[in-house]
């Protein structure tokens, strides 16, 4: 059960290489293909490239 729990809420979490902001994965995706970072003047773009995944 605790690998559930870990794997449900650190998936979930994103940090924007650039601007260092970190949010829920639904606040960055509209149709849960296209990522940006959700802060307003920051232009980070896709899983990997411009927002990685937390651990």
């Amino acid at each position: 059960m605790q690998q559930l729990i870990s794997r449900s809420t650190g998936r979930d979490l994103l940090r924007c290489r650039r601007c260092g902001t970190e949010f829920p994965e639904g606040r960055a995706t509209t149709d849960g293909w296209h990522y940006s970072c959700p802060k307003d003047g920051c232009e980070a773009t896709g899983i990997g490239d411009g927002l990685k995944r937390l651990d």
